[in-house]
């Protein structure tokens, strides 16, 4: 009686082992998947922060910056200047912006910079331009 007891608990406790020794192989596997998203991740946040940090370094370039001087006085005086200054932004600096995030979003995949690069080309004055007409 006491061998077949012993064998009986021989066989849950093999079976049991069995069973927790696939449940780690499945969470180990698991945890490198997620540990390798995590670094691929890290990796295109690092290639977004990069874009980003030279569309900002394009937009305060000096062949940006005279343009608030130059453009914004005029703006504040006429309200017909709104066509001016948004025809010299969107052409320059802007839809340079744009364009690069815009090519770094599908060099990275990345949807973040695409969101950015579409907010970056869009037209923040057409709610303005349809009251003024």
């Amino acid at each position: 009686q006491a061998k077949a007891d012993a064998e009986g608990d021989l066989k849950d406790t093999t079976s049991t082992r069995d069973a927790d020794q696939a449940y780690l192989a499945d969470l180990t596997a698991i945890c490198e998947q997620k540990a390798t998203d995590f670094e691929s991740r890290q990796q295109l946040r690092a290639e977004e922060l990069e874009a980003i940090t030279k569309a900002m370094e394009i937009i305060s370039s000096s062949s940006v910056s005279g343009h608030a001087d130059t453009y914004l006085p005029a703006f504040a005086q006429k309200g017909s200047a709104l066509v001016s200054l948004r025809s010299s932004v969107e052409t320059g600096a802007q839809a340079q912006v744009a364009r690069y995030l815009a090519l770094r979003a599908r060099e990275l995949d990345s949807r973040v910079l695409s969101a950015l690069a579409s907010h970056a080309s869009a037209d923040p004055f057409v709610k303005v331009k349809k009251m003024i007409k």
